[in-house]
């Protein structure tokens, strides 16, 4: 470990704490000190926990306390992992329609942040982030980080899009969030969102001028960079690891990323809004699931819980989110829960393949391509997903679908919340997806409903378009 970082770690990190009013450094502590529990001893974490949580959200959350009583049960039904059967799954059409009566009422005071989902399945939705629910997740992520061998505080350089390189969250929170990013993380931040053979070069001299230890960012996006390196004949600096995350990584995405950047990808899966943190150890046989935090469980479409390795739903109880709690709520994604334990030996669950989030690239006619967490952000006005106006605005929607045929042409697909919403509301988003994709004809249509996939999947984002080589 650098001095940098043993800096950081007992200096820095704790300094930012007490001004931020957060324990960022007592979270990463207790992942560490929570690593190697056992079994059993992980469950009884989980199911003490749990019975806080329920026992507060019985007497505190307006909705809780009417589900409870609508199903004759009191929180001494809810014992255990596996009593969370009896509640019935929380989706985000159900947050949207009771949002006033999730909120905790002792909200007033804690401490929380507001949170947004970029929509991995076209379904928008807003919501109260519980600040030690962000102490936690990152935590996680820095001990996930640590099986790579990097340390935080050494130098990191991210290609990513809205969910990772925040851009407008308003002056005073955008510079705190660049000072913590700068000093603490070490991180320095790039959008993805322009992925032109000139941009990718600026990202290729930008990562060359940092010459991080590690790389992290979108699958896709890293993909294009390591493709564009290679084409190119263009040298690499040496790094430790590369980070994956927000999509799906696709296999000839990793063996690509490792072949030109010379170093093993470590992927990642996480859902801030369901308090889920995934990891992959350096034995590459899953992603370890951070049940210190979260209870997930892998139902049917009833909600129906499901024998390990049999693919369903992904639910998770987020145990740490005291303010807008979240128990049994469907993340959107589709997903295994591995049958074996790593042979790492560490006993935290593994989730196998999360093949929910696509993480599709469709391309312009000019040959750029997208990945589908960037077309997400076209959906919203500005491209961004985080102030109030743009979600509200995001909210008018339902669902979505964007469809592009083998012309390249483009339907944006929309069922509207209010049937007799006008077309014009969403102007903003054909002129985002016409300034993006040139030569294009783009359209907007309402719809009564989104239909799932021949494969019964629910993807946003549908193309039949090749570019031309």
């Amino acid at each position: 470990m650098s001095i940098y970082s043993l800096l950081d770690r007992h200096i820095l990190i704790p300094i930012g704490d007490r001004i931020k009013g957060r324990d960022l450094h007592g979270a990463y502590a207790e992942t560490l000190g929570t690593e190697w529990l056992s079994e059993d001893e992980l469950l009884q974490l989980q199911n003490g926990k749990l019975q806080k949580l329920v026992r507060h959200c019985y007497e505190n959350v307006p909705y809780y306390r009417r589900v409870f009583e609508e199903r004759n049960l009191t929180p001494a039904d809810i014992q255990t992992r596996a009593d969370l059967v009896k509640l019935p799954v929380l989706t985000k059409q159900l947050i949207r329609e009771h949002y006033d009566e999730l909120i905790s009422k002792d909200a007033s005071g804690r401490k929380y942040l507001e949170g947004s989902t970029g929509g991995s399945t076209g379904t928008p939705m807003r919501y109260l982030d519980d600040v030690q629910t962000w102490n936690k997740l990152r935590g996680l992520a820095f001990r996930g980080w640590l099986w790579a061998g990097f340390h935080v505080g050494e130098k990191m350089f991210t290609l990513a899009g809205n969910s990772l390189v925040k851009k407008n969250a308003g002056a005073k929170k955008m510079l705190m969030k660049g000072m913590f990013d700068r000093f603490i993380m070490r991180n320095e931040k790039h959008d993805c969102t322009d992925i032109t053979p000139e941009a990718l070069d600026s990202y290729y001299h930008a990562l060359m001028k940092r010459r991080p230890a590690a790389i992290r960012g979108y699958a896709s996006s890293l993909y294009f960079l390591a493709r564009h390196i290679e084409q190119n004949y263009l040298p690499v600096c040496s790094v430790k690891a590369v980070f994956t995350t927000g999509e799906k990584l696709h296999p000839a995405y990793r063996r690509k990323i490792q072949q030109v950047f010379r170093a093993p990808v470590f992927d990642a899966y996480g859902a801030a809004d369901g308090g889920i943190s995934a990891h992959e150890c350096y034995m590459h046989e899953g992603l370890h699931i951070g049940e210190e935090h979260c209870i997930v469980e892998i139902v049917d479409g009833n909600g129906r819980l499901l024998p390990d390795g049999e693919v369903g739903h992904v639910v998770s109880t987020d145990l740490n989110n005291y303010v807008f709690p979240f128990l049994r709520y469907q993340v959107g994604d589709l997903a295994y829960i591995k049958k074996e334990p790593c042979s790492c030996g560490r006993k935290h669950r593994l989730l196998g393949e999360v093949i929910g989030r696509e993480g599709r690239a469709i391309y312009n006619k000019q040959g750029r391509p997208y990945s589908s967490i960037v077309i997400d952000n076209m959906m919203f006005k500005d491209m961004d997903f985080h102030t109030l106006e743009c979600q509200r605005l995001y909210e008018k929607m339902d669902r979505f679908q964007i469809r592009q045929d083998k012309e390249g042409d483009l339907s944006i697909l929309i069922k509207p919340v209010d049937p007799d919403e006008p077309l014009a509301t969403f102007d903003y988003v054909r002129e985002n997806f016409q300034a993006h994709f040139p030569g294009s004809k783009v359209e907007i249509l309402f719809v009564d409903e989104i239909p799932p996939l021949p494969s019964g999947k629910e993807d946003y984002c549908v193309s039949e378009y090749t570019p031309c080589e």
